[in-house]
C-alpha cells in the first residue's frame, strides 16, 4: 500500500512525498532511516477531487521515499477539517499528508464565526459544561508542554485522560483522544462543547491543526487562560460582600415589627418564635431572587448569545477596554509568532485572527482579511480596520518598509500586553467598588427600613397598649 507522508528533513525543510509500505510501522521506520523526522501519514485513498479551502495544491511525488520535494510551509485551511483516513497504530492522520492524500470533496459548511468564515458543521452538540478557568488553564498548559516535548497528539490527550480530576472534563479529553486516534483533528470534538471550549478557542486550535502551528495555538490558548485566571483571581471579594448585604435583609425586615407585636406579653420565647417565623418567609423569597439573578446571569453566558455580550461589553468601560487590549493583543500576538514562524502575511493573519475572543472585533479583522488576499499590504491591513493606535499602524508600515516587520510586531505585542495590565488593574477596583456600592445600597435600604418600622411600631404600640388615648 503507498502512503502519503509529511515530514521535515535534516536542515527543517517542510517535505510531502509518497511512499510504500505494507503497514504504518514500516513506513515509518522507513522515513526514520532516511534522517526525516515524520509529522503526519496518512494512506492514499485512491480518490479525486479538490483541496481543503484556502490549501496549497502540494506537489505529488510517486517515486520511492528518497525522492521528495520540499514544499512552503502550510497555509491556514478556513475551518476546515481533514479527512478522514482510516486508523493505522494510533497515528492522528492529519497535516499535509492527509490533505494530498484526500483530494476531497468539499467540506460542509456550518455556522458563521466571521463575515466569510464558517466552522465545519457539528452535530450532536452538547450542552455540558462544568469546566473552569483554572481547570482549562492546566488542560491546555500540559497539553501545550507534552505536545511542544515532541510527544504526539494521542499520547499526551491519553495521559491527561488518566490524570485529570473534573469528570466532564476527563470524557470530553477521552472523545478527543479518540479522534486523535482515528485520524480525525480534536478541534471537531471540542465545538461539540461550546459550554466547555469557547468558539474562539475551538477555531484557535483548528487553525494550529490545519496550518502547523499547533504548538503555537496550545500557548496562545493557556496564555488566554493565564490571564484570565488572574483577573478573576480575587473577584470573590466583592461578590461575597454584596451578597451578605443582600441576604441581611430577610433578617431585618421582620426585626421590629416582631418585636412590638410580642412587648405586650413580655415573654422572648414570643418574640423569637414570631421573629423566627417571618424570617423562614422572608429568607426563601431573598433566596429565590438572588438564585434567579444567577440563573439570567447564566443563561446570558450562552454561546448564542455571545455576539450580543460581545457587543454590550465593548460599550461598558472599564470592562470593554479589558475586552479591546486582550482580544487586540492575542492577536499581534499570535501574528507576531506566525511570521517569526515563517507563514506569510496573509496566512499569519487568517490564523492570528482566530485568536480574538470578542466576536465584534474579530469580525472586523476579518474583514481586513479580505483585502489581504487581494494584494493590500500588513499596514493597509491594520489601518483598515480601525482597531489598532496611529503608533501601531505606524509600526507596521516602518517594519514592512525597513524589513523589521519581526522587530515591530515585538514592541506592538509588548504595547498590547501593557495596556492590557493596566486595563486589568482598572477592572480590578472597579469590581471592588461594585462591591462595594452593591454593599451601600443593600445596607441603605436596611437602615431605612429598620427606621420606618421601628417609628411605625412605635406608633401602633401606644394606640395598642393604650386604646383609651384614642377616644
Amino acid at each position: 500500500m503507498q502512503y502519503f507522508y509529511e515530514a521535515l528533513d535534516s536542515s527543517g525543510q517542510l517535505i510531502v512525498g509518497k511512499v510504500d509500505g505494507n503497514s504504518v510501522d514500516e513506513v515509518k521506520t522507513r522515513i526514520s532511516q532516511q534522517g526525516y523526522q515524520l509529522r503526519s501519514l496518512a494512506p492514499d485513498m485512491g480518490t479525486t477531487g479538490t483541496l481543503l479551502p484556502n490549501a496549497q495544491n502540494l506537489p505529488v511525488v510517486s517515486a520511492p521515499l528518497p525522492q521528495s520535494v520540499a514544499v512552503p510551509a502550510p497555509p491556514v485551511a478556513r475551518y476546515a477539517t481533514p479527512v478522514q483516513a482510516q486508523p493505522r497504530s494510533g497515528m492522528v492522520l492529519a497535516g499535509n499528508a492527509a490533505k494530498v492524500a484526500s483530494r476531497q470533496k468539499a467540506v460542509p459548511q456550518g455556522r458563521q464565526i466571521a463575515p466569510g468564515y464558517q466552522l465545519p458543521h457539528v452535530s450532536n452538540v452538547s450542552n455540558m459544561g462544568g469546566v473552569n478557568d483554572k481547570e482549562r488553564l492546566l488542560f491546555f498548559t500540559q497539553l501545550q508542554s507534552l505536545v511542544y516535548s515532541g510527544m504526539s497528539v494521542y499520547m499526551a490527550l491519553d495521559s491527561l485522560a488518566g490524570r485529570t480530576q473534573n469528570r466532564n472534563l476527563t470524557l470530553v479529553i477521552r472523545e478527543m483522544r479518540d479522534a486523535a486516534h482515528n485520524g480525525r483533528p480534536i478541534s471537531a470534538v471540542m465545538a461539540r462543547y461550546p459550554h466547555i471550549f469557547p468558539e474562539h478557542v475551538t477555531a484557535t486550535l483548528s487553525g494550529g491543526e490545519l496550518g502547523g502551528f499547533l504548538e503555537i495555538a496550545l500557548s496562545e490558548i493557556a496564555l488566554d487562560y493565564e490571564q484570565r485566571v488572574a483577573l478573576y483571581r480575587w473577584v470573590w471579594l466583592p461578590k461575597l460582600i454584596f451578597a451578605l448585604s443582600f441576604f441581611a435583609i430577610p433578617l431585618i425586615i421582620p426585626l421590629m415589627p416582631s418585636f412590638y407585636e410580642t412587648a405586650m406579653t413580655g415573654k422572648a420565647t414570643a418574640f423569637f418564635a414570631l421573629y423566627l417565623k417571618r424570617v423562614l418567609f422572608y429568607f426563601p423569597v431573598s433566596l429565590g431572587l438572588f438564585g434567579g439573578v444567577i440563573l439570567l446571569s447564566r443563561k446570558f453566558q450562552q454561546p448564542k448569545y455571545r455576539y450580543k455580550r460581545d457587543e454590550w461589553s465593548l460599550k461598558m468601560p472599564p470592562f470593554g477596554t479589558l475586552q479591546r487590549q486582550i482580544a487586540l493583543g492575542n492577536f499581534v500576538r499570535m501574528l507576531r509568532r506566525l511570521h517569526h514562524a515563517g507563514v506569510s502575511p496573509t496566512q499569519a493573519w487568517e490564523g492570528a485572527m482566530l485568536t480574538a475572543s470578542n466576536v465584534v472585533l474579530r469580525d472586523k479583522l476579518a474583514q481586513s482579511y479580505a483585502i489581504m488576499q487581494k494584494g493590500a499590504s500588513l499596514g493597509d491591513a491594520f489601518a483598515q480596520t480601525g482597531l489598532f493606535d496611529n503608533s501601531i499602524e505606524q509600526l507596521i508600515i516602518t517594519g514592512e518598509q525597513s524589513g523589521q516587520l519581526g522587530e515591530m510586531l515585538d514592541r506592538a505585542a509588548g504595547f498590547y500586553q501593557q495596556e492590557a495590565d493596566n486595563a486589568k488593574k482598572r477592572v480590578q477596583m472597579a469590581m471592588f467598588r461594585m462591591g462595594c456600592i452593591g454593599m451601600m445600597i443593600a445596607s441603605g435600604f436596611t437602615a431605612c427600613w429598620l427606621a420606618y418600622t421601628y417609628f411605625q411600631g412605635a406608633f401602633h404600640f401606644v394606640d395598642t397598649a393604650f386604646p383609651e388615648l384614642n377616644n
